[in-house]
């Protein structure tokens, strides 16, 4: 799939239902995605995800080296969350072995959803600018080291059933009534923080570090299907941080998230003030 606007290439993840029955990320609205997950709330057969083999990375390098296009950037979800980073690189040194004038750079984001989003935006912008491949390299990995990422969700029973939580995690917090806070560090996703109560509590929770760390530069706030959490966090990050909202780009998450999180999640992707040096 390509995002022709940006001339953007897209190698989606695999969404098994079975051994039989598959489809692609994206092919269908994440509406009707839902739609189908919720037929496997409390039955046998919950979708796993997969990530792309390296076959399709390699049609997708060849359809641009083909056309002359053959300096390329690859950015992909965290190598310690998926086998998607392995995958590309595989693809590039097969491709690279074929046409030896090509040259395909594959970067690990160590992180996923927007903050992936963000370096990807990020290496157009430096491709616009007419800056060579190995500079936006360089300018995606700098800006990796900025980017922050949280994110709440109400219910951890999708994480239980898509294997990513132990289920003792799952009880604990749906007794409690807390709200997971999930952060990407060092490539991996963890625990940021428990929030008991209301979402919104877990929310203030997101806009406070945001305020507390926001640099400059795009805020993007990212949902599941949840239109009302994230009018509240795009209204609460214009009052404290004093954007307009057509400063905050406003996104969701793909069905292969949607797998693991389910519908009420939202999070907050931002470049955090430099870290001082030691």
């Amino acid at each position: 799939m390509c995002i022709r606007d940006r001339r953007i290439t897209v190698v989606p993840f695999t969404i098994d239902f079975g051994v039989d029955n598959s489809l692609d990320d994206g092919v269908m609205t994440l509406e009707e995605f839902a739609e189908l997950l919720d037929r496997y709330e409390k039955g046998k057969g919950y979708p796993t995800t997969a990530a792309p083999a390296p076959s399709r990375f390699v049609e997708a390098f060849l359809s641009h080296v083909k056309q002359g296009l053959s300096r390329i950037l690859t950015v992909t979800i965290s190598s310690k969350l998926s086998k998607t980073y392995d995958a590309a690189v595989q693809a590039a040194d097969m491709v690279e072995e074929e046409y030896p004038d090509s040259e395909i750079e594959v970067v690990d984001s160590l992180s996923g959803s927007m903050a992936e989003g963000m370096l990807v935006l990020e290496a157009a912008r430096a491709r616009d600018l007419g800056r060579p491949l190995q500079e936006a390299r360089r300018l995606v990995e700098e800006m990796r080291g900025r980017l922050r990422l949280l994110a709440a969700l109400e219910t951890t029973k999708y994480l239980v059933k898509s294997g990513r939580a132990r289920r003792f995690q799952h009880l604990f917090g749906t007794a409690l009534q807390i709200k997971p806070i999930i952060t990407a560090r060092e490539g991996a996703m963890a625990l940021y923080a428990r929030a008991r109560g209301r979402m919104e509590r877990a929310v203030d929770r997101i806009v406070d570090e945001v305020q507390r760390t926001y640099k400059s530069g795009i805020v993007s706030v990212v949902e599941g299907i949840a239109p009302d959490l994230r009018e509240m966090v795009v209204r609460k990050l214009c009052q404290r941080l004093g954007l307009n909202r057509e400063q905050i780009l406003e996104t969701r998450i793909g069905s292969a998230l949607l797998v693991h999180m389910g519908r009420r999640v939202v999070g907050v992707v931002w470049e955090q003030e430099p870290q001082p040096s030691q």
